[in-house]
């Protein structure tokens, strides 16, 4: 398994070098001469043969094939045109194929440095990078590779161009994902070494199997185009003492031995976890020399003052707080040396619970009861609310205010829920103010609310029901971000960007009239009748005129008629505890999302919602093929 590499020694002028690695077992009593044949299909479905050469392997041993070959017109894997080959060796004896490997890949080079940051094929990339966690939501770790596709596909759809997996190699069918949607990823071992954070942790097993384990990794996950960096850890507790320091030397070159291309990083943190060394810096000097990328969680303010003391030293946000978007990216567009940075998270996950939460305190609440900011939340929290994206794949405020922060949008709009009386909001490190995008309060007619403009733009304006409110000038780099006081009335609040005295780019919020129906969309009209295949279907409850109605939040009841189950069904509430396996679930601000899984059969599936008070939702889905 794993046996064979394909990897690009150099791209000039359109033509590639590749290296070509195979081992070859016999696993037979007498010694075995074989041929070895390549069938090299390119991304237009274009197949060339070429002939690597023989092998004698004796008995019970193992021989490696290395050759070299030239490309002559290759189609290079980017993020922007994710061309992948597929190279099948063919194993021959006395003219007759006896065994077969496939194994596809892409051609691309990557190189990193401080002057001239991350190059892939010798163009220069910036990370916009999300952490994410293993679990598929409602799924739970299971690794369907529809799951795993929908995860990414989410991802990318998003904005990000890179994934950092977190803290452990991913599945194959997440990194196959990876490849075929142009998205780069941080590949990475472990989340301790020797020393626990936790009682079961991976330090149990580090001693006798990191190097099985990470030889493992480095070996699945080699030809995988997507894969640009290996992390070798994250948050070390023992990263920065002697004998921390020489595991991550050991690692460090292993990986290299490994692969001589792709850069090591590790995630190094701030001292908080050690005694004595509390806010300081300075002693990650040592562990940060061993790596070709330096991985810094939550120290983007000190990218500059250490790049004045080690200009050679590559860096790359390897977490980041949410609220911090602004800032880590100003760092990462300003600096070469500075590669990307990657928030935590780009997609909620179980477990951490809480650790994104909002609440409010005022004068007279016990001061013990407080929730530390860095906290986790008590029962029945279940999920950790700190990513762009909720469990169900629904993007959150922050992921709008990333995309004004990205350039991706040219103007975002989002309210404030109306705080308690006599009480402020504290937000936890990973948290995100109390927004949504919804101009629906019904009781508080007249009441005073928060509305924050997200834009890059010269200035922003906002009106409500055709009136202006106000205009206000952008202070640029320093802050993408307009507040505006507004009374509460049903209607229309739009939001303009203005550049050189013209709107840009608009957004609007519309009060909605009551929820009458569940709007039931597949994502797909039709899927594999493969017993792995999932079908997922958002459930949006809609008004009159089908618009989503944000505060709705009646119990649904699902059914499902033909080939398929109902695998999952829940919402991407933190606090929600209906069982995912169950039929039934309440509404999260509007919206619900059921997994069906195939039978493996053809045919059609009906899937049906339904909810007290309301009308009928319904969808159909066709399964083609079978098992």
């Amino acid at each position: 398994m794993w046996g064979a590499r394909v990897d690009t020694v150099w791209l000039v002028g359109g033509r590639a070098l590749l290296q070509l690695g195979l081992d070859v077992q016999n696993d037979r009593s007498a010694p075995e001469d074989m041929a070895v044949e390549l069938a090299l299909t390119d991304p237009a479905g274009v197949t060339s043969l070429h002939s690597l050469g023989t092998l004698h392997v004796a008995p019970g041993q193992r021989e490696r094939l290395n050759q070299s070959l030239q490309v002559p017109s290759a189609t290079t894997w980017s993020p922007e045109a994710p061309a992948l080959y597929q190279a099948e060796f063919r194993l021959i004896q006395k003219d007759r194929v006896v065994d077969v490997y496939r194994q596809t890949f892409g051609i691309r080079t990557l190189s990193v440095s401080s002057e001239a940051g991350l190059l892939i094929n010798g163009k220069p990339v910036k990370l916009r990078g999300g952490c994410l966690h293993q679990d598929n939501g409602l799924l739970g770790s299971a690794a369907f590779p529809d799951a795993e596709y929908r995860r990414v596909e989410l991802m990318k759809r998003n904005g990000f161009n890179a994934i950092r997996t977190s803290h452990n190699p991913p599945s194959s069918a997440f990194l196959d994902a990876c490849d075929r949607l142009g998205v780069l990823v941080v590949d990475e071992f472990a989340d301790t070494w020797e020393l626990p954070k936790k009682p079961n942790g991976y330090q149990r097993y580090f001693d006798a199997h990191w190097e099985r384990d990470l030889g493992s990794m480095l070996a699945r996950d080699f030809n995988h185009p997507s894969v640009i960096i290996w992390s070798i850890g994250n948050e070390i507790p023992e990263r920065a003492n002697g004998v921390g320091l020489e595991i991550g030397r050991r690692l460090a070159a292993f990986v290299h031995r490994s692969d001589a291309r792709r850069p090591v990083t590790n995630a190094i943190c701030g001292f908080y976890d050690i005694p004595g060394m509390e806010g300081q810096w300075d002693p990650t000097a040592p562990a940060f020399a061993l790596l070709d990328v330096g991985g810094y969680n939550y120290f983007w303010a000190n990218y500059a003052s250490d790049h004045a003391k080690y200009p050679g030293r590559v860096m790359m946000g390897t977490e980041s707080f949410p609220r911090a978007a602004l800032e880590n990216w100003a760092a990462v567009e300003q600096s070469s040396y500075v590669l990307g940075d990657f928030v935590w998270t780009g997609m909620d996950y179980i477990g951490e619970s809480g650790i994104g939460h909002t609440g409010y305190e005022g004068p007279s609440d016990d001061p013990k009861a407080s929730i530390p900011e860095w906290s986790q939340m008590p029962w029945p929290w279940w999920v950790s609310w700190c990513g762009d994206l909720d469990i169900t794949g629904v993007k959150k405020p922050q992921s709008f205010y990333r995309d004004v922060v990205w350039g991706r949008s040219q103007v975002e709009l989002a309210v404030h829920e109306p705080a308690p009386a006599g009480k402020a909001e504290k937000v936890g490190l990973w948290g995100w103010p109390s927004e949504v995008l919804s101009w629906n309060w019904p009781g508080e007619e007249g009441r005073e609310l928060s509305v924050n403009i997200y834009s890059r733009a010269e200035r922003v304006r906002l009106e409500l029901n055709g009136r202006i409110l106000g205009e206000k000038t952008m202070e640029g780099g320093k802050s993408i971000t307009a507040a505006f006081a507004v009374r509460y009335e049903p209607g229309v609040l739009k939001a303009s960007a203005i550049v050189g005295g013209r709107v840009v780019a608009t957004r609007e919020l519309a009060t909605t009239g009551p929820a009458i129906a569940p709007r039931v969309t597949p994502e797909r009209a039709t899927v594999a009748a493969s017993r792995g295949s999932l079908i997922y279907v958002p459930i949006e409850l809609v008004d009159a005129k089908g618009a989503w109605v944000p505060e709705a939040a009646p119990t649904l009841t699902v059914s499902v008629e033909g080939p398929a189950q109902l695998q999952a069904l829940g919402t991407g509430s933190p606090t929600d505890l209906n069982p995912v396996d169950g039929a039934s679930a309440t509404a999260f601000r509007g919206r619900a999302l059921a997994i069906l899984r195939s039978t493996g059969k053809p045919g059609t599936v009906r899937i049906t919602v339904r909810g007290a008070g309301l009308e009928q939702g319904s969808a159909e889905v066709e399964l083609s093929g079978g098992d």
